[in-house]
């Protein structure tokens, strides 16, 4: 098995950066994922200044057979029901 590491940005639509993050702590993000089967890391961060619309997620998975595994868990299917509502784009880089 072969650690995974994923950077993932989140780009929040105007004025909803507080709101997001809200909702994700209502739903026990991130440490309903940090309990999960193989994840070594899964931490939200903030810019501490300017770009106030982005969210950075670091995850770090023991293989990615169980970070793949991680996104069919009832609580990311429900971070599905939500997410569009306050993120405008994402992009992920995958690091092996």
């Amino acid at each position: 098995m072969h650690e995974i590491t994923l950077i993932v940005k989140y780009f929040i639509k105007d004025d909803m950066l507080n709101e997001f993050l809200a909702v994700l702590k209502n739903n026990g993000f991130p440490e309903v994922v940090q309990s999960e089967n193989g994840c070594i890391e899964y931490n939200y961060f903030v810019p501490s200044f300017g770009k106030s619309n982005e969210v950075l997620l670091i995850e770090k998975w023991q293989s990615e057979k169980l970070q793949k595994e991680h996104l069919n868990t009832p609580h990311m299917q429900k971070m599905k029901t939500f997410k569009d509502r306050f993120v405008e784009n994402t992009t992920v880089e995958i690091f092996k």
